[in-house]
């Protein structure tokens, strides 16, 4: 069993994850094609306003770093909100981010924004509870978040032109967060933004519904296997407050930083397979072929090259706590958030600190095409 699980591990890492040796550059090409096609169809839709509201140049960082997991109300966004489209322009919009996610990315994506109803519903329901008690200012504000709650108040941003093959799709709203950059057939998703609230369903006809279950499961089969020598390297504090800031808006990685945690290469062979799993369901978000080439570059970095940190309680996964997993070209921060006894609620961060934003792609592409200018 040990020499099976040894063959395996070593299968994987050396490149066989790609379920075709020449999936990785042709896949991402034709996906790369697809998605500037499904841009055209959804352009073509719009009419003059909304085309200047949706589109930016690929140079603007600050809208195009400018997303946030907050709700709308607390961090105000730019761009072209769902809920201005009719019906054509919807259809077409959809098919751009079917073509532009992988169905695990489209599916998750559709479910969180679905989740801003039952929001809705939770504040409605209080407005109705307090009745004429309710302050005048606490009910406006109320009222506003309730608003606020929409799962059609989600923007599209699409930074150059999709036709010349390097542009950026930004997807931003509530718990939701996805940027997508393609530079000359090469795509890359990074970073990525997946939360919700509630994490699984309490009551009601969809009782039991979850959301990101499969990245939770990855990491508690993980956690479960570690050893009281690797807990003791992997545990920062059983107390997730104390945990380091999470990677969101405006985060900056310091390549300089020494490494925290538990390291990959202290892990053994099985461990590693699921360090692997893990680490393939959390950039499961990205096309097919894209994350492909994302696992690639992180094997060639070398899993052992990755270190595991935690905080809070490492025995019930029911409770708050924080999972960071960082490397060269990897960062992820995994959060449930909430009070213990109530933390139905996640956060996850995807990064990638050696081409966030596509920079590196970017400043090449720019460096190869404009030198001489």
């Amino acid at each position: 069993m040990k020499y099976f699980i040894l063959v395996l591990l070593s299968t994987i890492l050396t490149g066989a994850a790609h379920a075709h040796p020449d999936h990785v550059e042709t896949g991402m090409q034709h996906e790369a094609a697809a998605m500037a096609a499904a841009a055209a169809d959804f352009l073509a839709t719009l009419d003059e306003g909304q085309r200047a509201r949706v589109l930016f140049a690929l140079d603007d960082r600050e809208a195009r770093e400018g997303w946030s997991n907050l709700p709308t109300l607390r961090a105000p966004r730019v761009g072209l909100q769902i809920a201005t489209l009719n019906a054509e322009q919807r259809v077409a919009l959809h098919g751009l981010l079917a073509r532009s996610l992988s169905s695990e990315g489209y599916s998750d994506a559709m479910h969180i924004m679905s989740l801003e109803s039952l929001g809705r519903a939770r504040i409605e329901t209080a407005i109705a509870e307090r009745g004429e008690d309710m302050p005048d200012e606490m009910r406006a504000r109320a009222q506003a978040a309730m608003a606020a709650a929409n799962p059609e108040n989600y923007w599209i941003r699409i930074f150059g032109d999709p036709a010349s093959g390097t542009w950026s799709l930004v997807l931003d709203g509530h718990h939701l967060a996805v940027t997508s950059t393609v530079v000359d057939g090469r795509i890359t998703f990074a970073p990525v933004f997946l939360g919700n609230n509630p994490q699984t369903m309490p009551s009601g006809v969809f009782a039991g519904r979850r959301s990101l279950q499969h990245e939770l499961d990855r990491v508690a089969d993980l956690m479960a296997s570690l050893d009281e020598s690797q807990l003791a390297e992997l545990v920062q504090s059983q107390d997730r407050s104390d945990a380091s800031e999470f990677a969101g808006p405006g985060w900056v990685p310091d390549m300089d930083a020494d490494a925290v945690g538990l390291s990959a290469a202290d892990l053994s062979a099985d461990q590693m397979l699921m360090l692997h799993a893990a680490i393939r369901e959390f950039i499961g978000v990205a096309t097919m072929a894209s994350a492909d080439a994302r696992l690639a570059q992180i094997e060639a970095g070398g899993l052992e090259a990755l270190h595991l940190a935690w905080w809070g309680d490492h025995d019930d996964l029911s409770e708050p706590f924080m999972l960071r997993i960082s490397g060269p070209s990897l960062h992820i921060d995994f959060a449930r958030e909430g009070q213990s006894g109530d933390a139905n609620h996640f956060h996850i961060v995807i990064r990638d600190p050696s081409n966030d934003y596509g920079e590196n792609w970017l400043r090449t592409h720019y460096e190869e095409a404009h030198g001489d200018e």
